[in-house]
């Protein structure tokens, strides 16, 4: 029989602080019979939680906190804090080595650790939005000797403090991604260090202006993306992290409001750097049977999701049968451009009866800028408010699949919600932590579910459904290839104005099905119907 008490003492952990041990006399002896020995470790100052305090960097603890406890290369026991002292039975310690401490801040192991054969788990300290996880280290003064009762130990933190500052106030929840996020609790080879592993850290909110996290040892980071709601958000720089530090200064995070209706990635579209934001879904309008006076409703809207499309129902919309259509000819907003067909629902199978005024040398742009869609109406949903959107020229479109950096690598073919289509990546982009993606180079559907995609969309992705098209005049045959195909206007028109260019406007073709994507610099004919989705410029 074993009869034997360890009392070990930890004083108020102090990030980038000097730390010191007292010695607290070990309280009543406790037998246990065989080889499990029941141990006490007192807190010197009786604190009664396991919080950090940022303006102090002092941790306390709280009742259920956990402290491992490893020997002789393995994983032998672990001692839970209440009533102001940790305690716990640990099995078979041997004398041949130190007894070794490890707090990991209140995050569970990735395994359930065995006495006497694990030697090693890994903690995740990605989420911090409720606590400050400080890990930390140490190992008794002496080794193990049978009989002794009384030990002391000093932890170490092995991770850093550092206070972060959004620009703009705000209350939503702060991740930052680049994070050395996981760390290895090693038995075998005491100690705790990160892994390789990166990805993000959720802080913890002092208020709506100073944000903290607890972050593990790794170098410093530039460009580092932020993600909050409503915000698109940049770090300039993340300053090297060491073991104990308390880095109290600020990590200033940029912030520019997304606007509403917006997909928060931003796309670079010229040689210049100029870029957009893109809507949230594509551009919808509801008819009206109102022959009088065919704008009385006059609503639109973006889809609710990226992967929503009209679909067939867009042949059933008519002045007649009032309903939603997504579907377009070229320069229809309902502005009077002078063109013969100028109404959204317009279905003339003549090329010649969309010029904005009159012309085929006119584009979307200058003197019939209203013509475009997004400039001259309100967009319910995104902003109400007229001249916020507009559609990106021929160019601009084939700057963003072909010229910007890794353009080819940043799009791919995609099955959302069983809709088919194209995925864009925004220029700045992490693809969020367990999913996949095959960009265009591979040749290869991603598939997504609905949940898996709105990881991919906080991040900034953008989904171009394959909506079909309309073509000629509203009658039983008039759509096409639902699902398989999608076209999507510019505001441009062919530099080549003779012959059969002479009608024509650009559009880019999305074969989804066949993972390809066009770009016929000879243009399309006005009168189909095409989908229409809007950007907005970043000023």
């Amino acid at each position: 029989m074993k009869k034997i008490t360890l009392a070990l003492v930890a004083l108020m952990l102090v990030l980038g602080m000097t730390q010191c041990k007292k010695e607290q006399q070990p309280n009543n002896t406790t037998s246990d019979e065989g080889e499990t020995v029941f141990i006490t470790m007192k807190v010197a100052d009786n604190g009664d939680k396991h919080i950090v305090y940022p303006s102090t960097g002092a941790v306390v603890y709280s009742d259920g906190d956990v402290i491992y406890v490893g020997n002789n290369g393995k994983y032998v026991g672990k001692l839970t804090y209440a009533n102001g002292a940790f305690s716990g039975s640990i099995t078979n310690p041997s004398t041949s080595d130190y007894l070794h401490f490890y707090f990991t801040g209140g995050k569970t192991p990735s395994t359930n650790p065995t006495a006497g054969s694990t030697t090693s788990f890994t903690v995740d300290i990605s989420d911090q939005s409720s606590k400050l996880p400080v890990l930390s280290y140490g190992h008794s003064t002496s080794k193990y000797i049978d009989g002794t009762t009384a030990y002391t130990c000093m932890l170490e933190n092995k991770c850093g403090l550092v206070k972060f500052v959004p620009v703009s106030a705000t209350s939503n929840s702060i991740s930052v991604s680049g994070m050395k996020n996981t760390a290895n609790i090693n038995f075998a080879t005491p100690g705790i260090t990160p892994t390789n592993a990166t990805g993000s850290v959720t802080l913890y909110s002092v208020s709506d202006t100073e944000k903290w996290a607890i972050l593990l040892p790794q170098n410093a980071l530039t460009n580092v993306n932020v993600t909050i709601a409503n915000y698109l958000s940049t770090i300039a720089s993340v300053p090297a992290v060491t073991i104990n530090m308390y880095y109290n200064t600020g990590v200033d995070i940029s912030m520019i409001d997304v606007p509403t209706g917006a997909i928060s990635g931003l796309f670079t579209i010229n040689s210049n750097g100029d870029k957009v934001w893109f809507s949230q879904g594509n551009l919808q309008w509801r008819a009206t049977n109102n022959s009088s006076n065919p704008l009385a409703l006059n609503e639109w809207r973006f889809a609710e999701h990226q992967y929503d499309y009209v679909g067939d129902n867009n042949k059933y919309v008519s002045m007649t049968n009032p309903g939603w259509i997504d579907l377009f000819g070229w320069g229809t907003s309902g502005w009077e451009s002078g063109a013969e067909c100028y109404m959204p629902y317009e279905a003339n199978p003549y090329d010649e009866k969309y010029r904005p005024g009159g012309d085929y040398a006119n584009d979307l742009t200058g003197a019939y800028a209203n013509a475009d869609w997004g400039v001259y109406n309100a967009i319910s949903n995104g902003g109400n408010q007229s001249g916020m959107w507009r559609t990106l020229t021929f160019e601009e479109w084939c700057y963003i699949f072909s010229s910007r950096t890794n353009a080819t690598l940043k799009y791919g073919y995609a099955k959302i919600n069983y809709k088919n289509g194209v995925i864009l990546l925004p220029d700045d982009w992490t693809l969020p932590n367990g999913l996949s993606f095959n960009n265009s180079t591979s040749q290869t559907m991603n598939t997504y579910s609905t949940s898996q995609w709105a990881k991919m969309e906080a991040n900034g992705a953008v989904f171009l459904p394959a909506a079909g098209y309309r073509q000629g005049v509203q009658t039983s045959n008039m759509m096409h290839n639902v699902g398989e195909y999608g076209y999507y206007w510019s505001s441009s028109h062919p530099n080549d104005l003779s012959g059969l260019n002479i009608n024509s406007a650009n559009a880019i073709h999305i074969y989804a099905t066949a993972c390809q994507v066009g770009f016929d610099s000879d243009g399309w004919s006005r009168s189909n119907g095409y989908s229409v989705r809007l950007v907005k410029d970043v000023n």
